[in-house]
């Protein structure tokens, strides 16, 4: 059966069904009506039981002249055949095959020539007449042939076409292993069963599809955000329908999630792709851990991911320096604080015994003066002190800018 692409027109009466009432009175491809009852069913499946709503479908032509008209209840169940209950809103008729005249006109044609010529002995005329007669039979043989090629394409285009919605409806519906085993029943490749397993987050019915898949099942994996790859990793895992090496494969992914550097560092050995291996070194970038990064970059070469831990760690051992330079600035600046208090409080202990040499009259000025000088001995030494550790980070400080300068 051709679908065709001539849209008709259709309209929906007799609903309360949200979507026909939205789609009423529009010109639509018969395809394309199947499809949104298809999706109309399938919206309906998660809300109603069965048979409880209704749905008049009319079919008019450009000339408003109805051409079909179908009550249809809805929801039905998931594999239903809809292109088979709905097949009369497909107007599209089968080619009409004339009556064939051309052997009584060759023969005429020949009689006439005969006539005329005189020269062609009835025994040939007889034997060219079956000549065209044989050659006209072979011709019909041929066009039936042709048209019978056609009518079975079609009829295979159209099964095929109903084995598909079949597949959707299902689908749609979330029945993820009916939808697999009416694959299996239209002899679907195994990997297009994967690629729907796939498509539609089944990561473990993918592998119990397919044993061989697992390389298919986590590039898909690796696509999705690190929420839905703990999920579907811890999934897998969980399953426990996987080999030793991929087990390690699944290990290595949550330890990236995870962050987990010491796993990673313990297993680089194991990873079993360019695009793992490079998501790992990129871990390690981000980490600083520049020795693993270079490690795992000697089983997986990557001139630019090398370039750039290279770069990483050039600018972490120059900020480290300049770092350095500017935590003994702080230093000297914080020790040079401490020499000028310390200097104040030389100068006040100074004034004080000044002052008690002048004006102190007391029995015991010998005692407080020598009193205040010890103080001002015990100023002194601890000046002294700082000013050392003031010389020391100063030259180290020194020595840390001509790291930073010098650095290439």
């Amino acid at each position: 059966m051709n679908l065709g692409t001539k849209k008709s027109y259709y309209v929906f009466s007799k609903t309360d069904i949200k979507k026909f009432k939205e789609e009423n009175n529009k010109p639509l491809e018969y395809i394309d009506l199947i499809k949104l009852v298809i999706d109309t069913n399938s919206e309906l499946l998660k809300l109603y039981e069965l048979n409880t709503k209704s749905v008049e479908i009319s079919k008019f032509n450009k000339n408003d002249s109805l051409i079909h008209s179908q009550l249809l209840k809805l929801p039905l169940e998931a594999d239903t055949d809809f292109d088979k209950i709905l097949v009369n809103f497909n107007e599209t008729k089968p080619p009409k095959i004339g009556k064939v005249t051309k052997v009584d006109k060759a023969t005429k044609d020949l009689t006439v020539i005969n006539d005329k010529a005189n020269y062609i002995e009835r025994k040939d005329f007889e034997k060219i007449s079956i000549i065209g007669f044989s050659f006209m039979t072979v011709f019909i043989i041929v066009i039936g042939f042709v048209l019978n090629q056609s009518i079975n394409r079609g009829n295979s285009e159209q099964e095929k076409l109903s084995q598909e919605l079949i597949i959707t409806q299902l689908e749609t519906s979330g029945k993820y292993d009916k939808v697999a085993q009416k694959m299996k029943d239209f002899n679907y490749p195994k990997k297009d069963i994967v690629n729907m397993y796939l498509e539609n987050g089944q990561f473990v019915n993918a592998l119990k599809a397919d044993k061989k898949a697992f390389t298919s099942v986590l590039d898909k994996i690796d696509t999705m955000n690190n929420k839905e790859q703990q999920e579907a990793l811890n999934e897998l895992k969980k399953a426990n329908i996987t080999s030793k090496k991929e087990s390690i494969s699944l290990d290595l992914r949550l330890a990236l999630l995870n962050k987990d550097t010491d796993f990673l560092k313990k297993n680089i050995k194991s990873v079993d792709s360019q695009a793992l291996s490079d998501r790992i070194v990129k871990l390690f970038i981000d980490e600083k851990e520049y020795a693993s990064a270079n490690e795992q970059l000697k089983f997986f070469a990557n001139k630019a991911l090398d370039k750039q831990a290279k770069q990483a760690e050039h600018d972490d051992k120059k900020q480290a320096l300049t770092n350095k330079v500017n935590e003994l600035k702080k230093a000297v600046s914080d020790t040079q604080k401490q020499l000028d208090g310390k200097n104040t409080q030389l100068s006040d202990l100074h004034k004080q015994l000044d002052d008690l040499k002048k004006n102190d009259k007391s029995p015991d000025k010998e005692k407080h003066v020598s009193d205040k000088q010890k103080e001002i001995d015990a100023a002194n030494k601890d000046k002294n002190k700082i000013s050392d550790i003031l010389k020391d980070q100063q030259g180290k400080e020194k020595e840390a800018q001509k790291a930073v300068d010098d650095f290439k």
